[in-house]
Formats: structure tokens, sequence, C-alpha cells
């Protein structure tokens, strides 16, 4: 029931009714239910938020004196939240026609998804508190404390963004007080970015090379073009990407290609004729074991190791002195790949041959691997020598076996891999 009026007199008359109601109460009361009954527009709404306590007392309206007032805190409460409604679409239309345009033309160049300069990203709420290199850029509410402002401001020459014009004061302010205001960010949009201990987000540790190996099976597909697994993989892409696979290469085609892939030079034109004239539906198949059975075949692909651990027979640098004695490691590679070497085997001999196996000859030989980096023979500053050698070869190590640049780590966190 809204209040006792709408019963009988005698049962009025039974209901115990406070002793007095001020004057002021009575009037507010009034008021509030004029409001809510009497407020047909949206716009009548938003005045009487705005307004508060100074519209309602210049409404003249008298009605019945007697309101529920235990609805009073409901109203309050619906009047509020709309209050909060009208702030936030205030402060997100602030954010849309004086921030986010700032931040797309001068921000976004070196500070967005396709380039992270420090590591900081600026196009989304959650890398900006995130932070880069330098921390958290933005403490939503603190502008005092935030990275973004003290950049813009030019007070840190060290920290002075953008580089090559400082913004206007007009901007300068506009950000200032998006800080202030609790940096509004759409939510449709925002992103929670929340980093460990060692500086790295989850989606870091997304990254596909981190992915635990899988064995998947081979996608169905139509058409009798795949012939293995590998083949179905790449099928089931082309269907996915509407392509179509090219022709198939004719044998002299054919011959050529594995001729290069294997030895790394042309077949002759004898051996051409011999493959394209033959009749054995093996042909391929024996062509191939002949040229991996091939000493050429070990003298093709230990290139690609060599060039990986920088093998060279020379020390570099400004002298660039010879190195007699490092052929023996080259004649390893190409023997390990001639003889089909376990590749675990392979890199534990070259990283620990010494350990491993010290009496075996072919096993100490490996470990010439730790010897390949450059090196200038500078008795003035022999321990920075020492020094850069050793680096150069945890580089190496880090990139040829595990896949990982670790240059960065010598001073700070890696900017992108999980390296302690």
């Amino acid at each position: 029931m809204w209040h006792a009026s709408i019963l009988p007199a005698d049962a009025r008359a039974k209901i115990p009714r406070p002793a007095r109601v001020g004057f002021a109460q009575r009037h507010i009361t009034r008021r509030l239910r004029l409001a809510v009954i009497f407020c047909p527009k949206p716009g009548l709404w938003r005045l009487m938020v705005l307004q508060g306590s100074g519209f309602l007392s210049r409404l003249m309206i008298f009605t019945r004196p007697h309101f529920p007032l235990p609805l009073l805190p409901a109203l309050a409460a619906a009047l509020s939240a709309h209050a909060a409604t009208e702030a936030d679409r205030a402060r997100m239309q602030f954010f849309e026609n004086e921030v986010r345009p700032l931040l797309v033309q001068r921000c976004f160049e070196c500070h967005a998804e396709k380039k992270q300069k420090g590591g900081l990203r600026v196009d989304n709420i959650g890398y900006l508190t995130a932070g880069g290199d330098s921390g958290p850029a933005l403490v939503p509410g603190e502008p005092e404390k935030s990275l973004i402002i003290e950049a813009v401001r030019y007070h840190n020459a060290e920290l002075e963004m953008p580089p090559k014009e400082k913004l206007a004061e007009k901007e300068i302010a506009a950000l200032e007080q998006w800080v202030k205001i609790g940096a509004p960010w759409p939510e449709s949009e925002a992103r929670q970015v929340s980093m460990d201990e060692h500086g790295f987000t989850e989606e870091d540790r997304k990254f596909w090379s981190f992915q635990p190996l899988t064995n998947p099976k081979p996608p169905v597909v139509k058409g009798g073009w795949a012939r293995n697994d590998i083949d179905r993989f790449v099928a089931a892409k082309h269907a996915e990407l509407g392509l179509k696979p090219a022709p198939e290469a004719d044998r002299r085609e054919l011959v050529r290609r594995v001729y290069f892939t294997l030895h790394g030079l042309p077949p002759t034109p004898e051996q051409t004729r011999a493959f394209v004239s033959s009749t054995d539906p093996l042909a391929y198949e024996k062509l191939v074991d002949e040229l991996l059975a091939s000493p050429r075949y070990g003298e093709r692909w230990a290139q690609h190791w060599l060039d990986l651990v920088r093998y060279a027979e020379s020390d570099g640098y400004n002298q660039d002195a010879l190195r007699p004695h490092a052929w023996p490691y080259r004649d390893y590679v190409v023997r390990s790949f001639n003889a089909d070497k376990p590749y675990d085997q392979f890199v534990r001999e070259q990283l620990a041959g010494d350990e491993l196996a010290p009496e075996d000859p072919e096993v100490l030989v490996a470990t010439s691997y730790l010897r390949n980096p450059i090196y200038e023979y500078n008795q003035r500053d022999a321990r920075g020598q020492y020094e850069v050698v050793l680096t150069d070869m945890t580089d190496n190590a880090g990139e040829v076996f595990m896949g990982l640049s670790m240059g960065c780590a010598r001073c700070h966190d890696h900017k992108f891999d999980p390296i302690l």
C-alpha cells in the first residue's frame, strides 16, 4: 500500500501515527512524491538529478502530505544511479572527443600493435596500466604518479614524449584531466593485462613457440592430391583459404629440385637424362637414397649448421688472425650429418663433450663449438675481452639451441622471452 488514505476511515483511525511530522519533512516528502509521479519526460529527470534539492524546492504544486518514508532510500538510490550513469557518459564522451584522437595521432606510431618502443603500448587501457620497460605508464586517478603525464610535460629530460615535438598545453591538460577522472576506457575494448614478477603477461606466454608439443590427428581432406600426413595439413589449409596447389613438377624439374636440395648443385646432363628416361616406378626414391648416401650431402647441409654457430677460420675484428686448427670442428659437423647422428646427441657433444667422454677424440672435437666466437687478442683489456667471449657464446647458445635471443637479458628483463 502506498499510504493509509486508501483505507476506510474506521481502519485509518486504528493505525498509529507519529506524534508530529515536522513541516520540513512533510515539505520534502511532498516534493519527492511529486518528482516521482509528475516526471513524464527524460529531460525532466535529468534536470531533477542535476539540480537536486534546488529543483524540488522550486516545485510549487502540492499533493497529499503523506508519503511512505520507507521508499525514500530506494528513490535516493535510483536518483544516484541515474546521476552516476550521466557522469559515466560524460567521462566517456570526454575520452572519445579529447583523448583517443590524441593518442591515435601522436602516440600510436611508436606505441601500438605494430611497434612498441620501450615495451609500451597505449592502444588499450590494460597495456597502459601494465606499462613498459620503465614501469606502469598510467595510474588512474593519479596524474602525478603516471609516467605518461610526466613524459608529456617535458619536465624530465630523459623522459619526453612525443620526442619530436611537445604536445600543446591544451592537449596536456586534456590528458591530465582524463587521468584525474579515472582514465575511462570503453569496457568492450578494455583488456586485463597482468604481469608476473618477471614482467611477462599471459598473452606473452601464449606465443606459439612456447606452447607444448602436440601430436595432432591429420585432417580428412577431399581429392587425391595429398599423399602423406603433411600433405593433408597443407590441403586442409588450402581448402580453408580457397587456394589450389601448384601443378605437379615434371621429371626434369623434379630431378633438379632434388639435387639442389640435397647437394646444393645441379645434376649433370647425363644424370638428368637418366632420371627422365627411367621407367622404374621407384626411380625417385632410389635417387633420394643415393644422394643421401653421398658425402656431398653432409658437406651441403653442414653449411647451415656452421652458419648458425658462426664457424670461421679466422678471429674477425681488426687483426682477423687465422685459426689454423678450426677445421676439425667443421669436419666433425660434416661427419655427423652424413652419419645421421641423433640431434640430442649432436647437441650434448658440442655443449659438454669434454665432460661426457673426455677420452673420445671425436667428442672432444665437438666442444670446439665453444671456441667459435669472434676474438681479438688484446692484452691491454684481457678481462674485458674474456667477458666479450663469454657473452657472445651465451647469446649464440640461446639462439641456436633454445631459439631465444638473450642479448637483452644482459642488462634487464628480456623484452619478449621468459629468460630469468
